[in-house]
């Protein structure tokens, strides 16, 4: 009997931790490859979505979007906002330290319940309320500390990542079960062909192409598609307390092989982030293995 059946939440664990550590090199691999990062965007989105559509025409053809689904209002949605991730997440690793665009993302969650709040009507308890409040006090912080460094607009750029992906989480929340891979597949082409109409392509040699390939082909589809599965075997909080990992441990390892220094502010709001995501991951995790 497979672990996904024997075992269904040791099974999302695994899926789910694969995934993070899949994604930890994500930003060190993109500042190895230097240059433009639009024109890494480029490549990425192209190799990432490639990737999608092959495996879900091979591996599940039955689940291929049909007639009128492609470009209906969800799917519109699913692909404007993984083209908006595309272009965010390169702009903010641009214009930013890894550190500020890691801890900057781990605010989706947050933003995700606000939107959720706009958009579906969904209420956001007290304990919730408080924690989005600490966590943009620490965004704030962060960005405090790069006005002097320049790195302002980069932050801003990060800010924009973790909108789009929120909307993209909330968006999904409404496709049921509906296969989105395909639409995530068409969102990160888009995205690497608009960054290509603003992109500064170099001539890259052996080495940056392998370490694209890495980025676009093995660990932006690896992670996203890992990540995706997770969450239907583990409830949210615990899928959110794993994450966590790849906020620490992207920015460690950055500043341990490259010597990319975050800054004294950027530790300071990056904790007052963590804290405040343990705290309110511990709380929901409690309650929901409380005796009803």
């Amino acid at each position: 009997m497979r672990l996904a059946e024997r075992n269904p939440q040791a099974f999302g664990v695994l899926v789910t931790l694969a995934g993070v550590m899949i994604f930890v090199p994500d930003a060190l691999v993109m500042r190895l490859i230097g240059g433009d990062m639009l024109a890494l965007a480029f490549w990425r989105g192209l190799l990432s979505g490639v990737i999608f559509l092959v495996g879900v025409r091979l591996l599940a053809p039955a689940t291929m979007p049909g007639r009128g689904e492609w470009f209906d209002l969800k799917g519109l949605l699913v692909i404007l906002t993984n083209a908006g991730g595309v272009l965010s997440w390169s702009s903010a690793m641009q214009h930013t330290t890894a550190a500020n665009a890691l801890l900057i993302l781990a605010t989706a969650p947050f933003i995700a319940a606000l939107l959720s709040w706009i958009v579906l009507r969904e209420t956001i308890d007290r304990a919730t309320g408080l924690a989005i409040a600490v966590v943009f006090a620490g965004v704030l912080t962060i960005a405090s500390g790069s006005m002097g460094r320049g790195h302002l607009l980069g932050d801003f750029f990060a800010l924009c990542n973790a909108t789009t992906i929120a909307a993209y989480y909330v968006t999904l929340r409404t496709t049921g079960n509906r296969n989105m891979l395909p639409h995530v597949a068409l969102g990160g082409i888009l995205g690497g062909l608009i960054a290509a109409t603003m992109a500064d392509f170099a001539p890259v040699d052996s080495t940056q192409i392998a370490l694209i390939f890495l980025s676009g082909a093995i660990i932006l589809p690896g992670a996203a598609g890992l990540l995706l599965l997770g969450p239907r075997y583990l409830p949210a909080p615990e899928v959110s307390m794993i994450t966590l990992l790849e906020v620490i441990l992207g920015p460690l390892l950055v500043w341990a092989v490259l010597g990319e220094d975050p800054g004294q502010r950027t530790l300071i709001g990056g904790a007052v982030i963590l804290v405040a995501i343990t705290l309110h991951t511990a709380r929901r995790l409690t309650r929901s293995e409380s005796p009803a």
